[in-house]
């Protein structure tokens, strides 16, 4: 891993879902990586195939393993505790949607004015089970940034998160992230 980045991630903040407030998260653009929280895994054990490696990084002497980075371009805070921890937003959220799927939960459409339209949610009960397993399981790190497009690229290239399928070309846990679009459709 590039030594750059982990003195970038360095910089960056956690929050903690379970017992951090959202006030805490800046209401401006910037970049985030999902961690496990330390003896949580990936719920893959129903999908028969587990990544081949997940990066681990150490902040504040705590080794973690990072599962996903992402990008907000309007607000850390609504991004990240709005679309990704909380409410019925699956089909807003890559990670929800790709956590759901390794889950098994039931995607239904989400619009129910067109539901041959392709976009789906998972059920309200399925929602608030996701929602559950993350807060007790994920950690956020975070920094702001105006620059996080840029950001994002270096992080998905030295992290490989194994959730990350757009834009992650590391022939590492290919099979699995082709096993994860599968299960995302």
């Amino acid at each position: 891993m590039d030594d750059k980045v982990l003195k970038e991630i360095e910089s960056f903040k956690l929050f903690n879902p379970a017992k951090d407030s959202m006030r805490d998260l800046p209401d401006g653009p910037g970049n985030y990586i999902i961690l496990l929280v330390p003896g949580s895994l990936l719920p893959t054990k129903n999908q028969g195939v587990e990544p081949e490696n997940i990066s681990r990084i150490e902040y504040m002497g705590i080794t973690y393993d990072v599962i996903y980075t992402g990008i907000s371009s309007k607000s850390l805070r609504e991004r990240d505790y709005h679309q990704h921890f909380k409410g019925n937003n699956a089909g807003r959220s890559t990670l929800r949607k790709s956590l759901g799927s390794l889950m098994g939960l039931q995607k239904i459409p989400r619009d129910v004015n067109n539901p041959d339209n392709g976009k789906t949610k998972f059920r309200d009960d399925d929602e608030s089970e996701l929602s559950a397993w993350m807060c007790a399981n994920l950690l956020l790190l975070y920094k702001p940034s105006l620059k996080a497009a840029e950001k994002e690229k270096v992080l998905i290239n030295s992290l490989n998160p194994p959730l990350n399928i757009q834009g992650n070309n590391n022939l590492e846990n290919r099979k699995f992230r082709d096993m994860l679009k599968k299960l995302r459709k």
